[in-house]
Order: C-alpha cells, then sequence, then structure tokens
C-alpha cells in the first residue's frame, strides 16, 4: 500500500466483444506511487489522448505510457491521491479543468487569498486553474484520499494575461503532528 492506510484502488474497465456484447477487459488493482518525492501517494486510473475520447473494441492502458505526468494537454485523466496526516502541497495551478471528491478523511482547500475551506467526505470541488493547496489538517494517523477527474482546459484568463501552469517552492511541506 506505500504508506498509506487506505487500500489499493480496484479499477474495472468495460467495453465491447466484436459483436458488440458488453464485457469487462480489466479488472485489477492499480499501482501506487509518491508524487514528486512526497508522501501523498497517487493512483492513475485512467488517461485519453483526445477529447471526445475514443471508445475502441481494443482496450490499451494509456496511465503505463504516461508515468507521473498529470492531464494530456488534449483529453483527461483520472486519479486517486491518498495525503497522509500533516501533508500540505505546494500551492499550484494547472492548465485543467478539476473536478475532485473528498472519499476518506478531511481535507482544507487553501486558496491563494488565504480562503480556507474545510472538506468532509462526499464533499466535491470544481477547479477552473486557481493557484490552490491541499491540506491534511487532522491530528490523526488517517489518510485522506480524494478522486480526481482532470480535463485539458483553456489557460484562465484575467484581462488580457493568460495563467500558466505553476508550482510554488517549497515543493511539498508537512507538518508533524
Amino acid at each position: 500500500m506505500s504508506g498509506s492506510n487506505l487500500p489499493p484502488v480496484r479499477r474495472i474497465v468495460t467495453g465491447h466483444t466484436p459483436e458488440g456484447k458488453a464485457i469487462v477487459v480489466d479488472d485489477a488493482p492499480i499501482e501506487q506511487y509518491p508524487f514528486r518525492g512526497s508522501r501523498t501517494i497517487f493512483s492513475d486510473l485512467f488517461w485519453t489522448d483526445a477529447a471526445p475520447a475514443p471508445n475502441d473494441i481494443v482496450f490499451k492502458d494509456l496511465t503505463k505510457d504516461h508515468p507521473n505526468e498529470h492531464c494530456p494537454s488534449e483529453g483527461s485523466s483520472f486519479k486517486v491521491s491518498d495525503i497522509p496526516p500533516g501533508q500540505k502541497s505546494p500551492f499550484h495551478r494547472t492548465v485543467t479543468f478539476d473536478y475532485a471528491v473528498l472519499t476518506h478523511g478531511q481535507l482544507t482547500l487553501i486558496l491563494d487569498d488565504d480562503k480556507r475551506v474545510d472538506l468532509r467526505p462526499g464533499d466535491v470541488v470544481i477547479q477552473r486553474g486557481t493557484i490552490h493547496a491541499w491540506h491534511n489538517e487532522v491530528c490523526s494517523a488517517r489518510f485522506s484520499a480524494e478522486t480526481f477527474s482532470f480535463a485539458a482546459s483553456q489557460k484562465a484568463k484575467i484581462g488580457e494575461t493568460e495563467l500558466e501552469a505553476e508550482f510554488r517552492i517549497p515543493q511539498f511541506q508537512a507538518t508533524q503532528k
């Protein structure tokens, strides 16, 4: 489990036979890895290189072709992050449209205007190219888990200025509880 107290995600992918009958083409736990040297654990669930995404008969797991990548410039990705207690991400912006659902634990979303939003399981965050950070501030031994769907997007634009992807230093911080 790569240090997480959460089980690996089991991914089931469906498809079709050449005759058009629905079938399961993949059913397995997904490999977990630490994100960019942090203690946060990621699982890459799905990757598409185009929008709209193809529904070809033959299934190819494109996540294996894009290790540690966030999202394609066209298409989408689907991931789970397991964030340990005390872990805080850097402030960052991606050129994506993100749907995040907290599935386990508690997290705090922090915006660069110092706005803090406490999240509970079932809460949904729609990120629209904003600078933000995630912090698992809970004093316990519990990881928090978020499921993310990232879709390629246009850059956020303020007036005539397009906002670029950004990861602010320090890369990752952890507070010890």
